[in-house]
């Protein structure tokens, strides 16, 4: 009896929020919405400790702490709290994907290995800013179990706090209220030729470099180091589309940048509360300096980077979930829908993907235990690089991750950063 009333104490039912809903129609045995984020401590790892930590964090993350359900029309999220969440040691091809009956039904992996602690978590749970302040707080409680003492703030959270309702809040459906709705029409993007890898394997090509020296490079240049790492992103397909045919169809070259919404609307949701931003140029148009098409990416941001596009730009998907033949359409149609335009419209009008986190802040007594963070983004299901950034300390970490053989990008990319007099030391999972 006592246990019932402890269930029903801690049990959460959740709708999925608006980023969320594609991936479980998208999921299949080879692909799922998977990214990984990653700690580097600086003495090896304890399974037993970090198992501990992992019971203690889990509970205090609601929207976490769940499995995967199936309703009629929607999928929906329900408590996990009768299952235990297992440390395992890691494996060699992370962002694997994802069965919803494996792993106790939760969404998330824990790995180690020697001094690292990795997360693999389905996009459905959280974006990026959600689940680095899990992996920190997890972090800062095994710290602490091990006998530091490691305050709370910098995104740490105190595991023995009650959670807020802020924290576990649909943001989308709270913020969309703008009357202006959707993004212009966008063509369709250049997509590269590659050679294929086998079923699950992933393509990770780790460059490290100093983030004060990219700071100033980007700074010379008037732009954020995003808008400067997406210009030689863009340029890099560009050298790649080149060697296709510059005019041959289509010629638009298009990186897609995730946008933090919380930096536009206040919320503190833990749960996804990001969109996207796909500048570009269009090879028709003439051949391209990398300075303009860093240009051409700086004016897009600054012209969309405002409360009022972002706002727009949700309002149209919250309010296409909200029409009544949508919502009275059985599930397995909805399945069938959503996955094709998944795989048609949605990589349509982009070409690769640069995600940029930003740069991770601990508290004092915490830097001097901690190496580094990465963060990796699970291959897409065309075949194309994707880029994922994380900085901490003088540390830039930047993981290129694809399912092609190829590393022309990579390269390309690399290569101009040395040109530029910033020394890249280069790790990979390539023999």
């Amino acid at each position: 009896m006592l246990r019932k009333i402890e269930e029903k104490k801690y049990r959460h039912w959740f709708k999925l929020d608006n980023a969320a809903k594609i991936y479980p129609a998208a999921n299949t045995r080879r692909w799922s919405g998977m990214f990984r984020l990653s700690v580097t401590l600086n003495e090896k790892i304890d399974p037993v400790i970090l198992q501990e930590a992992l019971v203690a964090t889990i509970k205090r993350f609601p929207s976490f702490n769940i499995r995967m359900g199936k309703g009629i029309f929607w999928y929906y999220f329900e408590s996990n709290i009768r299952k235990r969440l297992q440390v395992k040691p890691d494996i060699n091809n992370p962002c694997a994907p994802i069965r919803w009956k494996d792993n106790n039904g939760f969404l998330l992996r824990v790995f180690y290995y020697d001094k690292r602690i990795a997360i693999d978590f389905f996009h459905s749970l959280t974006d990026g800013t959600g689940a680095m302040v899990f992996l920190k707080t997890l972090t800062a409680r095994y710290l602490t179990l091990k006998g530091y003492e490691i305050p709370t703030g910098e995104g740490i959270l105190d595991v023995e706090e009650k959670p807020d309702k802020e924290e576990y809040e649909d943001s989308f459906v709270k913020y969309a209220n703008s009357r202006q709705r959707g993004r212009p029409k966008e063509p369709k993007a250049y997509h590269m030729k590659g050679t294929g890898l086998d079923d699950l394997d992933i393509s990770i090509i780790t460059g490290i470099v100093s983030l004060e020296k990219i700071k100033q490079l980007a700074k010379e240049h008037h732009a954020t180091i995003t808008e400067y790492l997406a210009a030689i992103l863009l340029y890099s397909f560009y050298k790649q589309k080149e060697k296709e045919g510059l005019y041959k169809k289509p010629t638009r070259i298009a990186v897609s940048i995730p946008v933090n919404l919380r930096n536009y609307f206040k919320s503190n949701t833990k749960r996804n509360f990001s969109t996207f931003l796909n500048p570009g140029i269009d090879t028709i148009l003439g051949e391209y300096t990398m300075e303009e098409m860093l240009r051409q990416i700086q004016y897009f941001m600054k012209a969309n980077l405002n409360d009022k596009v972002l706002n727009a730009m949700m309002t149209q998907n919250v309010i296409l979930e909200r029409n009544l033949f949508i919502r009275i359409v059985p599930l397995f149609i909805k399945n069938f829908i959503m996955s094709l335009a998944h795989d048609t419209i949605g990589y349509r009008p982009i070409t690769t993907v640069i995600s940029n986190i930003g740069i991770v802040t601990v508290p004092p007594e915490m830097k001097e235990l901690v190496n580094r963070f990465e963060f990796i983004l699970g291959p897409a299901k065309i075949r194309t690089p994707y880029l994922a950034v994380v900085s901490y300390e003088d540390t830039l970490v930047l993981n290129f991750t694809s399912k092609i053989q190829e590393t022309d990008i990579e390269r390309t990319f690399f290569t101009y950063l040395i040109k530029q007099g910033i020394p890249v030391k280069i790790e990979s999972n390539r023999e």
